[in-house]
């Protein structure tokens, strides 16, 4: 499997560990009760779990996107130096923005540079996959 697809299938278990984190939160402020309920009641999850909620609805917009371009060029046969580049760099700065979005970390703007990495990758891949269409 290529790069490219590969940090697909790790931007799902990203996914997946946000959304964990989430709902372990929102457990943990609502009760087990509400947990297993139907939820009628919104979470009312402050600090690290509110963040972690946004912080994978982020993750779920940005992984769309990535994969609404590296799955294309992967069926176009599309690999290069720089699609696996942006790969790479697309997940490693969605790892970070979530790792500083989680912990609350705001200096100097580091969540968004984060945010921005990924968007760099992805744009790699569709500029590639442009050139090479």
């Amino acid at each position: 499997m290529t790069v490219e697809l590969w940090s697909l299938v790790w931007g799902g278990v990203l996914l997946f560990i946000l959304i964990a984190l989430s709902a372990n939160a929102n457990v943990s402020a609502m009760g087990m009760g509400w947990g297993i309920g139907n939820r009628d009641e919104p979470a009312r999850t402050t600090g690290w779990g509110a963040r972690a909620r946004r912080a994978y609805l982020n993750h779920l917009e940005n992984l769309l996107i990535y994969a609404a371009i590296a799955v294309p060029a992967h069926l176009a046969g599309v690999s290069t130096e720089l699609t696996i580049l942006g790969a790479q760099i697309f997940i490693i700065a969605r790892i970070l923005y979530a790792i500083v979005y989680v912990a609350g970390w705001t200096v100097a703007g580091i969540r968004t540079i984060c945010w921005f990495g990924g968007v760099v990758g992805y744009a790699m891949i569709f500029i590639s996959l442009l050139m090479n269409a």
